[in-house]
């Protein structure tokens, strides 16, 4: 058995062998389909373990024997953890977004917090609902105290769209010592201006200036509320409003703009990547051990791509106005480098040890205690 799985195993010694070696064929057989649907699944199974000549059906029972035993366990936070351990913690920025889409008549909602890791969103932290449209303040608080009990989020900034708002949920960064940057509704705390500030007079001054701001209070705390003129001119609304907790930078509200990463992180995981639309499992814990592999698989695929930028930079198109951006994304690039790179689970796991990814240390009691 390769090196890495030992070191694996002996990390989380209270999983048996077979079990990790399930866990990393699972793994291997999402990377080569680029799908998560175990019916076609089956058909890496053989090829990964070198046994062509077993029956398809015999690998889909061995695939969903994994997900029926395992599910109900901590594994999906042990390979979690594992992920994270592969890139660290660089930067502060995160942003939070959800994903929700059907099976059959089962709704599901998938909220997920990523940090922003060379230029590239990676989701550090996720929760699965059954459930159609926007979560409550309650639920979403919920999620930020389990995502900050296993990310150790102090100090960083949250960043996310309009349907993240509500006083209870504002107030709760305060209490829990992180800032955030949340695009607000139009008209949204117009009456709560600190001063003699008029809400007018301030659209005013975005469409003249670019931006402009003022201070408001909610329940005794205060925030800053930003309106800054659109960049995309192709947008309907011109004005954008933005709230947040940090009071005296004038670039805040720029990083708003970033949050389109998360959005390409979803595009890839979902229609672009690893096809998370082909799930057909409807037991949300079944679902999320499968989602943290496909977490670790992307995080593989970037960390491919940027061992291969380091000698051989990428293509880029350049536009007038001096933006550039590259052929290829982060991801694709890495994850079709990753592909042609094995073919056995063995091989996976040598081209994990290639690329400089070591096993991560054992978890923290704390970090288990996540819902």
């Amino acid at each position: 058995m390769s090196p890495h799985v030992a070191k694996f195993i002996r990390t989380y010694p209270t999983f048996r062998p077979s079990v990790i070696q399930n866990l990393f064929i699972v793994l291997g057989a999402i990377i080569q389909a680029k799908t998560v649907n175990l019916y076609e699944l089956r058909d890496e199974v053989g090829k990964l373990l070198e046994k062509c000549k077993t029956k398809s059906d015999s690998h889909y029972r061995r695939l969903t024997r994994f997900f029926t035993l395992n599910s109900d366990s901590l594994l999906w936070a042990c390979i979690l953890e594992y992920a994270l351990s592969l890139v660290g913690r660089t930067t502060n920025q995160c942003y939070l977004d959800a994903t929700e889409w059907s099976i059959g008549k089962f709704k599901l909602h998938c909220l997920v917090l990523a940090v922003d890791y060379q230029c590239v969103a990676i989701p550090v932290y996720f929760k699965l609902y059954q459930h159609k449209g926007v979560l409550s303040q309650q639920e979403r608080i919920a999620f930020m105290e389990s995502a900050n009990r296993f990310c150790q989020l102090t100090d960083s900034v949250i960043i996310a769209d309009r349907e993240f708002i509500g006083d209870d949920w504002f107030v709760h960064f305060y209490t829990a010592s992180l800032d955030f940057i949340v695009r607000l509704r139009k008209g949204q705390y117009k009456h709560q201006l600190v001063g003699n500030r008029h809400y007018e007079t301030l659209e005013k001054r975005a469409r003249k200036k670019g931006k402009a701001s003022a201070l408001i209070v909610i329940d005794g705390f205060r925030f800053r509320l930003w309106i800054v003129k659109n960049a995309n001119r192709t947008d309907k609304e011109p004005l954008i409003y933005i709230l947040t907790t940090i009071l005296g930078k004038r670039d805040t509200p720029d990083l708003y703009r970033l949050r389109w990463k998360i959005e390409t992180l979803f595009k890839h995981l979902k229609t672009n990547g690893y096809n998370l639309e082909d799930l057909r499992l409807t037991e949300l814990s079944k679902i999320r051990l499968l989602v943290s592999l496909v977490v670790l698989a992307y995080i593989i695929a970037i960390l491919m791509a940027l061992d291969a930028r380091k000698t051989r930079p990428v293509s880029k198109n350049y536009y007038k106005d001096g933006t550039s951006f590259d052929r290829i994304s982060m991801f694709k690039e890495g994850q079709s480098l990753l592909k042609q790179s094995f073919i056995t689970v063995w091989q996976l796991l040598e081209i994990i040890q290639y690329i400089n990814i070591k096993a991560s240390v054992p978890i923290p009691n704390w970090r288990l205690n996540v819902q």
